[in-house]
């Protein structure tokens, strides 16, 4: 496992119509890596819930580099704010 930091470029709150269960409070958080993640594919990125401040529903990787966090509530990070995820190989079933 690796800590990285990484930076929000985006923060935007989700259209309800597109969420499965239509719910007004999703957020979505766009940010990117320090350093492009070799095998990224087969990566997970765990976030703290306290670097964040709302309930992180899901986190998907983008690219080597970006990926997208999607809470419940309004995050307290915004455009701009840096923060510490681990990084480690996802687990295969």
């Amino acid at each position: 496992m690796k800590i990285l930091n990484a930076k929000v470029v985006e923060s935007r709150k989700e259209e309800p119509g597109t969420e499965p269960d239509r719910r007004a409070d999703t957020w979505l958080l766009e940010a990117k890596l320090e350093h492009d993640l070799m095998d990224w594919e087969g990566m997970k990125i765990d976030v703290p819930a306290p670097e964040i401040g709302a309930e992180i529903v899901e986190t998907t990787m983008a690219d080597a580099k970006r990926f997208t966090i999607r809470t419940r509530g309004e995050p307290k990070v915004h455009k701009g704010s840096r923060f510490a995820v681990a990084v480690r190989e996802a687990q295969t079933t």
